[in-house]
């Protein structure tokens, strides 16, 4: 995963910038996420989650507050 993987368009949507967040804590810690070209399920699968939780916050389909983010794979 990359920076330049993920395009800088704001949400105003807490479950997609803690899906965000909880993408690059992964990432920072992951030595196949930090190495170039090497593949990371969990941390495409974080990636994935950010993803739709900002395309529902940008079609106004936002997750209730009662909605929880699926706890990351270790």
């Amino acid at each position: 995963m990359t920076a330049s993987e993920h395009t800088t368009e704001e949400t105003k949507d807490p479950f997609a910038d803690e899906a965000w967040r909880t993408a690059i804590e992964h990432a920072a810690g992951c030595l196949s996420c930090r190495t170039p070209g090497a593949k990371c399920e969990t941390g495409e699968g974080l990636l994935r989650a950010h993803e739709e939780a900002t395309r529902q916050a940008r079609s106004g389909r936002a997750f209730s507050t009662d909605a929880q983010a699926p706890a990351p794979r270790r």
